[in-house]
């Protein structure tokens, strides 16, 4: 057999699935150059410091038991139509107004969302809006019947993560394997990384250990500001290996108004199914040009079917940005807004054309086959 390594990604999240058991061996690692910083008296302080503005959060969702159809035969027998499943993961509070910021898989559709504090309050929270393309989930937490936010919140600062310079020491707070409030140390091993999740990886990459259940929990700066989101670890046994990736805090920056205006943030699409161009594909069908994306189809009254957009032309610039991966065409389109007027520039046979276009709003996500744009 083959005897290659493979390596997982992992979501940080934890589904904790009911009379099932687990056991956890904890084995002693070597101490890094950021644990060593750990034991600063600046660091205890800095925790004590931002440790009551974090947050665990816990997640219910109900799933039918069987297939549709099946529920006659379940209560006969006695057995459960629905069964629960739950996640844990992290988050942390932005503001006294009660808002809270965890991951969307954390709380993707959830029942029902609970955020516990470090010293032990619960509050049952509401999805206010999430982003499945950045999976940032924003909730927010109200006093037991009544409409304000608790007394006593401690928001977060947010760094400004474009400053975060590699090398940099961080240190994550969070709920790994549901060990409430676990703190760990690290530095910023690297900037702006690509790991094929999505069209904005853009990642800090960061050797501090996070775990399945850190999802959604601050990354801090060693001047107590939030510099980024723990989401993804890189590992080949569904735990910590030295290599986690968290979404740069300016990232939620940007969203934040739109998520708390419309639940989502409201991105154009243009409506096609297409492929980047290799050589092969354009000898195979003796294009003109070896760069751009084909369009093989175009969706039924989406933005480029309007636009007269046909099967076979090239994209290969949209307002001026170039169009050489999948990924540059909605890279491009985020810079936009729906109901906008852009232009692209096509390779139609051996013209070279400008076509103007439309946007909409790309529609709920799983409503849509993968592989469109």
């Amino acid at each position: 057999m083959n005897s290659r390594r493979i390596l997982l990604f992992f979501y940080l999240s934890i589904l904790v699935i009911a009379a099932s058991t687990s056991t956890l061996i904890i084995q002693p690692s070597q101490a890094s150059p950021a644990q060593a910083l750990s034991s600063q008296s600046e660091l205890p302080d800095l925790v004590e410091k931002v440790m009551p503005g974090v947050v665990n959060i816990s997640s219910t969702t109900i799933i039918a038991n069987g297939s549709p159809g099946m529920e006659d035969f379940l209560r006969h027998w006695g057995i459960p139509t629905e069964r629960k499943q739950s996640s844990l993961g992290s988050g942390f509070v932005i503001d006294t107004d009660g808002f809270v910021i965890t991951n969307n898989h954390v709380v993707a559709n959830a029942d029902e969302v609970i955020v516990t504090f470090h010293d032990k309050r619960s509050y049952s929270a509401k999805i206010i809006g999430k982003d499945q393309k950045l999976d940032i989930a924003l909730l927010r937490i109200r006093e037991k019947g009544k409409s304000t936010a608790p007394v006593g919140l401690t928001a977060v600062l947010l760094a400004n993560s474009d400053t975060t310079r590699i090398g940099e020491p961080v240190f994550a707070v969070g709920n790994p394997f549901g060990l409430q409030h676990t703190v760990t140390a690290g530095i910023i091993s690297a900037k702006n990384r690509t790991i094929g999740l999505g069209p904005f990886d853009n990642f800090l990459q960061t050797d501090a250990s996070v775990n399945p259940g850190n999802s959604g929990g601050p990354l801090f700066n060693f001047k107590g500001e939030v510099t980024g989101i723990n989401t993804v670890i890189y590992s080949k046994v569904g735990q910590s290996g030295g290599l986690n990736f968290a979404i740069p805090i300016n990232e939620l920056k940007t969203i934040l108004p739109d998520l708390k205006r419309y639940g989502r943030v409201p991105r154009p699409w243009l409506g096609i199914v297409g492929e980047r161009i290799t050589p092969a594909i354009a000898r195979h069908y003796r294009l003109s040009t070896e760069e751009g994306i084909v369009i093989y189809n175009l969706v039924e009254d989406g933005p480029a079917y309007h636009a007269k957009l046909q099967q076979g032309d090239i994209i290969l610039s949209i307002e001026g940005l170039e169009t050489k991966e999948v990924f540059d065409i909605e890279r491009a389109l985020s810079k936009h807004r729906p109901h906008e007027k852009i232009t692209l520039k096509l390779k139609r046979g051996t013209q070279t054309l400008d076509k103007a276009i439309t946007l909409e709003e790309l529609p709920k996500l799983d409503a849509l086959p993968e592989g469109i744009h």
